[in-house]
């Protein structure tokens, strides 16, 4: 498997959750939209345990978490990307090897409403198709929205989860990337197993 060859392509899925992100800096809590501007019924999702992920520690100064097994730094990763903040599956041998990303919010902390409010319409002009709004979850101490879209670069599209982690101030945009025929409760599964370990410093 070529990593160097979807580096591109993962550097796009980067840069979706960027586009997400700067979309929202000017949208703090005091200048975001009324919520009856859209209108928007977030569910919290029911109380399900996902067995933690095990493998490789990842650790800043900021978080810690576990890689599920198997996941691991490839080589070729995106520019801008170190093993603190880009890791994929080693072991995944079709089109697309699933990943996962972590970028900091240049608006600094971004509550799951402003995601929701304006999450669609910023991942649908950066290209992607297929925006989904789903249910919220609770990570890291903290509830986060969850927003879905398919993205397609060059010849393979792929699927993109991104969860939204806040501390101290600080939204973490993690974005889990997959193949498009992983089913939505798998990639769940996944990013829950995977959020399951993350801890703040």
């Amino acid at each position: 498997m070529s990593f160097r060859r979807v580096s591109v392509a993962l550097a796009l899925a980067a840069a979706l959750g960027s586009a997400a992100a700067v979309g929202l800096t000017g949208c703090t809590a005091e200048s975001a939209p009324p919520a009856e501007t859209q209108e928007v019924s977030p569910q919290q999702t029911e109380a399900v345990e996902f067995a933690p992920a095990t493998g490789t520690e990842v650790a800043t100064d900021e978080y810690t978490f576990r890689l599920p097994d198997g996941w691991g730094f490839p080589d070729g990763a995106p520019d801008g990307f170190d093993p603190t903040t880009f890791a994929a599956d080693l072991q995944d041998d079709d089109d697309y090897p699933d990943n996962v990303n972590i970028l900091v919010s240049p608006g600094g902390e971004v509550t799951s409403d402003q995601v929701e409010q304006s999450g669609i319409d910023e991942l649908e002009g950066a290209g992607a198709t297929d925006v989904q709004t789903l249910d919220r979850v609770t990570a890291a101490g903290s509830e986060s929205a969850h927003l879905t879209a398919t993205v397609s670069t060059g010849e393979v599209p792929y699927v993109i989860d991104q969860y939204y982690l806040v501390d101290a101030g600080q939204t973490y945009i993690v974005t889990f990337s997959s193949s498009v025929d992983v089913p939505q409760e798998d990639r769940d599964a996944l990013a829950m197993s995977v959020l399951a370990t993350w801890q703040w410093v």
